[in-house]
């Protein structure tokens, strides 16, 4: 059963219109917008001495993936959302741990989300923390995005890897290690919260099993799922319900001009259009008709409120279905008759000639070149 169901209240994803396309050697996603730097370095901190614990040089690593040394010292800078996945992904294969997001973890935290923590710091129920999380994350840094979805039994908060366009080239294919970095550090944090015992109602990932999941379920405890079709935590109503004490203060590392005041509240209309688009396309609603249906307004006002941000719901729809079969080819061990279902396709063969309509290669072809290290 999926953990997303029928009724969003769904904050924080990234999409921008783009043409998809494969180079030689790397996934490209390319755009005519320029390049923006937006994730904070302080997402790095941290990490070098992790790095220098396995004996490793952490300012090599940098170098290799296009990261400015400097950015592992200073929590002052700007990087891009793409080279942070990047620097983690590679981290992982040179300190030859799988687990390297999960030891960094304990080490980061939410007070690293500077204005967001000080929001996050005003909630008085978990509920509400969880509101706040997926209301503003993304003004942190469109590495991750979390959407939410709130029914009867609880809330169910996705953190997922999201790729701009802008970013460009990447050294890695793989999203793993950030998506595991941000549950992490989410179930760490909800055990300041309610208890070094609690556990979440359930999670699931995307990506596959490793060949030792132990330290998977040391974490997320027993009720973890792979090849799922969100990276999700469950939490029950009960526990979202529960008053919280004041949290303490913990530096940010922000700069001082980053605060509360400085975050919106307003999404543009793309971004929930395109979250209502990916909430429901694994579940095969993601109709315009459906779309509009759990935005509250017409199709026709749809398509007029999409043209004014000089889109359409068929970009959108085609961008996410994209991005989300690149997501299971490259982590999943779903098949391409597996993965073209997740992304709303009846017949592997339609699923085969979008897909190679779009990055210039059959589905089976890229999952054979990432398999190669090729892609």
């Amino acid at each position: 059963m999926p953990l997303f169901q029928r009724n969003i209240c769904s904050y924080g994803i990234l999409i921008l219109p783009a043409k998809l396309d494969i180079s030689r050697n790397a996934l490209c996603l390319e755009s005519d917008l320029p390049m923006i730097n937006n994730t904070p370095s302080r997402a790095l901190t941290g990490v070098a001495g992790l790095v220098e614990s396995y004996g490793h040089d952490p300012d090599r690593i940098a170098r290799r993936v296009g990261l400015a040394p400097s950015a592992l010292y200073r929590p002052d800078l700007f990087i891009e959302g793409g080279v942070f996945n990047d620097y983690l992904e590679e981290a992982a294969l040179v300190c030859g741990d799988r687990f390297f997001s999960l030891k960094l973890a304990p080490i980061q935290g939410w007070h690293l989300l500077g204005p967001v923590w000080q929001l996050i710091r005003r909630a008085k129920t978990v509920g509400e923390v969880l509101r706040t999380i997926a209301a503003h994350l993304e003004s942190y840094a469109s590495t991750i995005s979390s959407p939410l979805v709130e029914d009867e039994r609880g809330i169910t908060i996705s953190l997922e890897a999201r790729w701009d366009p802008k970013w460009g080239r990447g050294l890695n294919t793989s999203r793993v290690q950030v998506v595991e970095l941000a549950c992490a550090i989410f179930m760490h944090e909800m055990r300041r919260l309610l208890g070094t015992n609690w556990r979440a109602e359930q999670v699931q990932f995307r990506h596959s099993a490793p060949e030792n999941p132990r330290p998977l379920y040391r974490v997320f405890g027993d009720r973890l799922s792979f090849n799922q079709d969100a990276n999700a935590i469950r939490i029950s109503k009960a526990d979202c319900e529960r008053t919280i004490a004041v949290m303490a203060d913990r530096p940010t590392f922000a700069a001082q001009y980053e605060t509360p005041a400085d975050l919106q509240w307003n999404i543009p209309f793309v971004l929930e259009a395109d979250r209502a688009i990916r909430l429901l396309l694994n579940r095969g609603e993601a109709s315009l008709d459906r779309v509009a249906v759990s935005l509250g307004i017409s199709p026709r006002t749809l398509q007029h409120k999409l043209r004014q941000s000089d889109t359409t719901y068929q970009s959108l729809f085609d961008i996410a279905r994209i991005d989300l079969a690149l997501e299971y080819l490259n982590d999943s061990d779903l098949n391409v008759l597996a993965v073209s279902e997740r992304v709303g396709f009846t017949d592997a063969a339609a699923f085969s000639r979008f897909f190679k309509k779009h990055l210039k290669m059959s589905p089976r072809e890229y999952s054979k070149r990432i398999r190669q290290g090729a892609a």
